[in-house]
């Protein structure tokens, strides 16, 4: 079990690496957070309130370099958290049980997960207010699994024994695909596929394919969009095999013991970062246009995955 802490007191200068759990800790740092039950807070709410304390998986954005993430968040948090006078923790985890128990004892108020991992702890998250990020017109996004077109593969059974490419920490499209091979009564990823090559982004993904160094990639309709523009050729070149229907692929989600003023003070920041001109060029750097509060029904898709997922499974 590993779990990393990033611990910021003072301002600094330097570079901005921007990605996007950087952008959504950077609005959500300088809110101070207090749980509603007197009886349940724990002493470093009482003995320094100012202080906030936010919790991500390692490999939530799969779309991006980890070790970039990891400074990005690190840079803004101490920029931010410094110009204030106030002392921050952003917690890394490895292992989702470790945050989920975290979240259960208030010792995180805000977290940034795959959904899939958001399913297994939503009863610990306010549901009401629940957060993702516009990335063109939309905050779902489909996952594709691509292949070559001069291959001339027409249906998921011609990548029998192939290799393909999976960007790390692409559970959703993971479990897409499980399913997708499980309906055909075929065994899932890792006993379907010769060889799992689990890329650090997305792009890698797509390159890795484009140069027939594996046979298949699954990615984001996202990231493939900006591939074929950075290099139209990619577009001529590769296909999508099949597709899924729009998910969210990443929450952030509040402490449901977080007090109702400073949810509201959240949904207030939240609802108008577009009008923010700083914090809207940071967005762009990434190609998202703002953050968007999110209703339960828009997490529906994701839970008819896994449901249909686990069913598939108990059923072999």
């Amino acid at each position: 079990m590993v779990v990393r802490k990033l611990i910021t007191v003072w301002p600094s200068k330097g570079r901005w690496f921007v990605t996007s759990i950087a952008a959504m800790l950077l609005l959500l740092a300088s809110i101070p957070f207090f749980a509603t039950q007197a009886g349940k807070l724990p002493d470093r709410y009482v003995q320094m309130p100012e202080n906030g304390y936010f919790g991500r998986m390692s490999k939530v954005l799969f779309d991006a370099n980890a070790t970039d993430t990891t400074i990005a968040t690190d840079m803004i948090i101490r920029e931010v958290f410094g110009a204030l006078g106030m002392r921050s923790e952003i917690i890394v985890y490895d292992d989702k049980n470790k945050l989920k128990n975290d979240l259960a004892n208030n010792r995180i108020d805000a977290i940034f997960i795959n959904t899939i991992d958001f399913l297994e702890m939503q009863n610990l998250i306010d549901m009401r207010r629940l957060y993702s990020l516009i990335y063109g017109e939309r905050a779902e996004q489909t996952v594709l699994l691509l292949v070559r077109k001069s291959d001339n593969i027409d249906s998921i059974s011609g990548l029998y024994g192939k290799e393909i490419s999976i960007p790390a920490g692409h559970f959703l499209g993971r479990a897409y695909l499980d399913v997708l091979l499980m309906e055909s009564d075929y065994p899932t990823i890792d006993q379907y596929f010769t060889t799992v090559h689990e890329t650090i982004d997305t792009n890698s993904a797509i390159v890795d394919l484009f140069f027939n160094k594996t046979d298949a990639a699954l990615v984001s309709d996202i990231a493939f969009e900006l591939a074929s523009e950075l290099n139209p050729r990619i577009r001529t070149n590769l296909k999508p095999l099949a597709e899924s229907q729009g998910m969210i692929p990443q929450i952030i989600g509040l402490n449901k013991n977080i007090s109702e003023k400073n949810k509201a003070r959240i949904d207030g920041i939240m609802s108008k970062t577009h009008e923010n001109v700083r914090i809207k060029h940071l967005l762009s750097l990434f190609r998202a246009n703002k953050f968007i509060k999110l209703n339960q029904s828009d997490i529906s898709s994701t839970q008819q995955l896994i449901d249909r997922y686990n069913q598939l499974l108990q059923s072999r």
